[in-house]
């Protein structure tokens, strides 16, 4: 198992019929926040960790920024967060962007 952090998207078109969220615990995928897509079929998962060193078809990885998608499914709070990740403790003051 690969043990760095990143984003993974899960296209919903040739994946398992189980919800997404099922199907990265099965796989053994832990990630920080998950993002419904629905107009894209897809989920995105921020600061994935524990993925398998080959991906299953239907999981690429995303190099997004989470301010940038703030609006997007992400709220200003979960993109501070996801941004924030692994710096030992979230970022609350909101206003200092």
């Amino acid at each position: 198992m690969v043990m760095e952090t990143k984003h993974l998207r899960y296209w919903m078109h040739g994946s398992p019929s189980e919800h997404p969220q099922k199907v990265m615990r099965e796989l053994g995928i832990t990630y920080q926040h998950a993002t419904s897509q629905s107009i894209g079929d897809q989920w995105w998962f921020w600061n994935c960790e524990n993925m398998p060193d080959s991906l299953p078809e239907y999981l690429e990885y995303a190099d997004w920024d989470p301010m940038k998608c703030i609006g997007w499914g992400l709220s200003k709070e979960d993109a501070i967060n996801i941004r924030d990740y692994g710096m030992g403790s979230f970022n609350n003051n909101l206003d200092i962007i």
